[in-house]
């Protein structure tokens, strides 16, 4: 399997607002695989059933938001851990940071250490467009 890109072409202004053109790789012709189509990959690996598999991962992504809403994280195995983070106004005073100082509130994915090193072997293939 290797990751598809193409090659990207994007102007972009100098500090002194002279235009240049640069270029770099984007991904592409990717494709979106659904929560049903992993639960029949699963299931054809395990003695589980479609079902059940579908059943056990809809119950996952169910759970998930509630525990990173609970103020913790979600290890996900060898995949890696999901936690919430945010970025926050600075104000000038102690007292003056509440929740309205809080902004930017994102989920963050961090890749598991087996999955780390899976990742160090990607192979990459360029999609003429």
């Amino acid at each position: 399997m290797s990751l598809k890109y193409k090659k990207v072409r994007q102007a972009v202004a100098d500090a002194d607002g002279k235009q240049r053109e640069i270029h770099y790789a984007r991904a592409c012709k990717r494709r979106r695989v659904k929560l049903d189509e992993v639960a029949e990959h699963i299931a054809g690996y395990t003695t589980l059933s479609r079902g059940e598999v579908h059943s056990v991962l809809i119950a996952l992504t169910d759970s998930i938001p509630g525990y990173l809403l609970d103020n913790q994280s979600v290890e996900l195995g060898d995949l890696g851990t999901l936690s919430l983070h945010f970025t926050s106004h600075s104000e000038e005073t102690e007292e003056a940071v509440t929740w309205r100082s809080i902004k930017d509130l994102k989920v963050q994915f961090r890749a598991g250490v087996r999955f780390k090193k899976m990742l160090k072997h990607a192979s990459f293939k360029l999609v003429k467009e």
